[in-house]
C-alpha cells in the first residue's frame, strides 16, 4: 500500500554523509552509485539525482527506471547507515512498487530523494523512497531487499567471480547494445547475444551483474513502443519482482507484451530472459496524457 506523499524539507548541512564512508558499508559503486549531496535528516537519507540517460518519450525530469535505479540504492544505503557496524553487505533488491505522478520539471531537472527505512532485520529490509521534482511530487518507490554478508554473497556466487572486474572509471553507467529488435501481434521482443561487463559497471565489484532497474528499463521502452514511434507516455504504476541476476557474458532477451488498454491506460506484462533463466518481471501501466481542452 503507498503512503501519502508529503514534500521534502531541505537538506540540513550539519548532517552530511560521508559517500567514502558509506561506500564502504554497501555493495554497489560509482558509476551505478550516482547519489550525489547525501545528508541525514533525523534517520531518513536525503540526496540529489539528475538525468543521465538520453531523453526519450517518457515524460517527466528522469526516466522512470532511472529513477527506480537511485530510489533502489538510497533505500539500501538508509538500511546500511542503521546497521551497528561497517561491515559491507549486499542489498538485493527483490520486490519494488512504483507510483509516478504528473510532473512538469524541464527533463535534466534536479531530483529530490527521500529514503525512509521502515523494517530492518539480520536478513531483509525494506524503504519508503519519495522523489520530488520542481517542489512536486514526483514518485513513491517502496524497495524489499534480500540481505547478504560480503562471504555468503561470495560463496552463494563463486562461480560468477571476475577478479579483473574492479571499480570501473566511467563517469555515467553506459547504455546497452541495440540488440534485435522484434514484434508480433501484442509482444515486443530485444535480444542482446552478449551482456557487455561496462554495462554492469559499478555493480557489483569482482561479479558483474546487470542491473534489476536496467533490466526494467530496456521493458519500459519496450512497452512504450507499443504505443507508437516517439508517443509520449509517463509510468503512474509498476510491480517489479527480481528472481535471478543477468551475468555479463550472458545473452538476454527482454520481452513487453499488452495485456489491456482503457485510454490513457495501457497495461503490460514484462519479463526478462537471460540465457533460459527467467530473472526478472514487472507488471507495468503506461498512461498517455490527457490533452487539454
Amino acid at each position: 500500500m503507498f503512503h501519502t506523499v508529503t514534500p521534502l524539507l531541505s537538506p540540513p548541512t550539519e548532517f552530511n554523509v560521508n559517500p567514502a564512508e558509506l561506500l564502504r558499508r554497501i555493495c554497489v559503486r560509482p558509476p551505478y552509485f550516482a547519489l550525489e549531496h547525501l545528508h541525514l535528516d533525523s534517520q531518513d537519507l536525503l540526496a540529489e539525482v539528475h538525468a543521465e540517460l538520453p531523453q526519450s518519450a517518457e515524460l517527466g525530469p528522469i526516466q522512470g527506471a532511472e529513477l527506480s535505479r537511485h530510489a533502489a540504492i538510497a533505500g539500501l544505503c538508509v538500511a546500511a547507515l542503521a546497521q551497528p557496524d561497517d561491515q559491507r553487505r549486499y542489498y538485493l533488491a527483490q520486490r519494488a512498487s512504483y507510483r509516478g505522478f504528473v510532473n512538469d520539471a524541464p527533463y535534466g531537472s534536479r531530483v529530490m530523494i527521500r529514503a525512509t527505512l521502515l523494517s530492518l532485520t539480520r536478513r531483509e529490509a525494506t524503504a519508503r523512497i519519495q522523489a520530488c521534482a520542481g517542489s512536486e511530487p514526483l514518485a513513491e518507490l517502496e524497495v524489499q531487499y534480500t540481505i547478504l554478508t560480503d562471504n555468503a554473497f561470495a560463496r552463494l556466487f563463486r562461480s560468477r567471480e571476475r577478479p579483473e572486474f574492479v571499480a570501473q572509471t566511467l563517469d555515467r553507467m553506459p547504455l546497452l547494445p541495440e540488440g534485435h529488435l522484434s514484434h508480433s501481434g501484442d509482444t515486443w521482443s530485444r535480444h542482446i547475444s552478449e551482456v557487455p561487463a561496462a554495462s554492469c559497471a559499478g555493480h557489483f565489484e569482482r561479479y558483474p551483474a546487470m542491473p534489476v532497474a536496467i533490466l526494467m528499463g530496456q521493458l519500459s521502452q519496450l512497452a512504450g513502443l507499443s504505443l507508437g514511434e516517439g508517443e509520449p507516455f509517463w509510468i503512474p504504476q509498476a510491480s517489479v519482482e527480481a528472481q535471478d541476476f543477468c551475468w555479463a557474458g550472458e545473452s538476454v532477451t527482454f520481452e513487453a507484451q499488452a495485456t489491456a488498454a482503457q485510454e490513457p491506460l495501457n497495461h503490460f506484462v514484462c519479463r526478462a530472459v537471460a540465457s533460459d533463466r527467467t530473472v526478472g518481471q514487472m507488471q507495468l501501466t503506461l498512461q498517455r496524457p490527457v490533452a487539454s481542452c
